[in-house]
């Protein structure tokens, strides 16, 4: 996909920001410097546990950009 289908797809996602965040500024109206990067998500897992750790990083710099804990077998 180019940036900008990459774009559109991720401006799917952003509709309910406002309400889930309960930040009303966060919207496409209001933050409208888009950008799109190459990204890699690194995660660790255990059979012994339910959980992984997600680590999203740049993949050309290695720069940290967001870290999350989400079930290792999502429904």
């Amino acid at each position: 996909m180019t940036d900008v289908e990459l774009i559109a797809v991720a401006r799917t996602h952003t509709i309910d920001f406002p309400k889930l965040s309960g930040e009303p500024w966060a919207n496409q109206e209001t933050l409208t410097k888009v950008t799109a990067l190459d990204a890699v998500v690194v995660s660790f897992e255990s059979d012994q546990h339910p959980k992984k750790i997600m680590i999203l990083l740049e993949k050309e710099s290695g720069k940290f950009i967001s870290s999350w804990l989400m079930p290792r077998n999502p429904k």
